[in-house]
């Protein structure tokens, strides 16, 4: 079961990453706290990770349990760290004034993508410590 759910958290990272982050066609500010662009794209993360624990927790939910925290609780967390990475890493690039045609914006795309990758490592771990 845990790795069913490390895939689906991989899958759902992709499709959030590549394919839904496309549409948001506002001014690229994710380098700001209270950018809209880098919220919206988060919580994009927070609602592919609310489905997948809703669907992990469902064995629980057949028991008569309460799965609402479990829920909850991944996705507020996968929220704040894939908000907080991709703000560092749009710093980062903005510091150093680089672009998409710089081979460190990929070098560093490419950590960027192994700390989200560890992050839903964490999640799993976690689910499976304290809910599973």
């Amino acid at each position: 079961m845990l790795v069913t759910i490390l895939f689906l958290l991989m899958a759902k990272h992709f499709i959030c990453d590549f394919a839904l982050q496309g549409r948001l066609k506002m001014i690229h500010d994710k380098h700001l706290l209270t950018s809209h662009k880098g919220h919206l794209h988060a919580l994009d993360h927070a609602v592919g990770t609310a489905l997948i624990f809703l669907f992990a927790s469902s064995w629980a939910l057949a028991q008569g349990q309460t799965i609402f925290t479990t829920i909850v609780v991944f996705a507020v967390l996968d929220y704040i760290l894939h908000f907080i990475i991709d703000w560092l890493k749009n710093n980062f690039v903005k510091a150093n004034n680089w672009t998409h045609q710089n081979r460190q914006f990929w070098i560093l795309t490419s950590i960027d993508q192994i700390l989200h990758a560890t992050s839903y490592l964490i999640i799993v771990l976690l689910f499976d410590k304290f809910f599973f």
